[in-house]
């Protein structure tokens, strides 16, 4: 039987759990930007950066919980100057023993309900590596749809240059 996913806005009080998840898949995920080195942040710092989120009408980072253990985040941000503040830039990941079980597309249902009920952001970017190929479905199936490819927009462990998606999503 699958665990309940539980979903919430990221709280200061949630930065020293949150650090340890965003390191943790930085380390075990090749697809992500963010490597080994992790997110380097203090709690002190993450629980600052999560009180300005709070506080941005244009952004908000959720964190599913199964268990009351962190097994995923999703985080829209976006920029506070009038002519692209409609413009968000999303950021998703879901720690490896999580995967399979449905968070990502739990994250996404409850981040697209605050954009439709926000109204701010009408456009939705994110990038994911080519070769991620169960991830750019998800994407799609979430409405997402290819605006274009940045060559070489990344490298892979051994070094080898690989192409990045760019995806766009409209908010009505």
């Amino acid at each position: 039987m699958m665990s309940k996913i539980e979903v919430g806005i990221a709280r200061p009080l949630d930065s020293r759990a949150l650090i340890t998840f965003l390191n943790q898949v930085g380390k075990e995920s090749h697809f992500l930007t963010m490597d080994e080195a992790g997110i380097l942040m203090t709690e002190s710092e993450m629980a600052h950066f999560l009180v300005q989120q709070a506080q941005t009408l244009n952004t908000v980072y959720f964190i599913a919980r199964i268990n009351d253990e962190i097994a995923g985040v999703i985080q829209v941000s976006a920029d506070f100057h009038y002519r692209i503040r409609h413009i968000g830039e999303l950021f998703v990941a879901v720690g490896g023993n999580f995967q399979g079980q449905g968070v990502a597309s739990v994250l996404f249902e409850h981040v697209l309900a605050w954009l439709k009920k926000n109204g701010i952001i009408k456009r939705l970017e994110l990038t994911v590596q080519a070769r991620n190929a169960g991830a750019r479905h998800l994407y799609e199936k979430f409405g997402f749809q290819l605006e274009s490819i940045r060559k070489w927009g990344a490298r892979d462990v051994q070094g080898e240059l690989i192409d990045v998606c760019e995806y766009v999503l409209f908010i009505q």
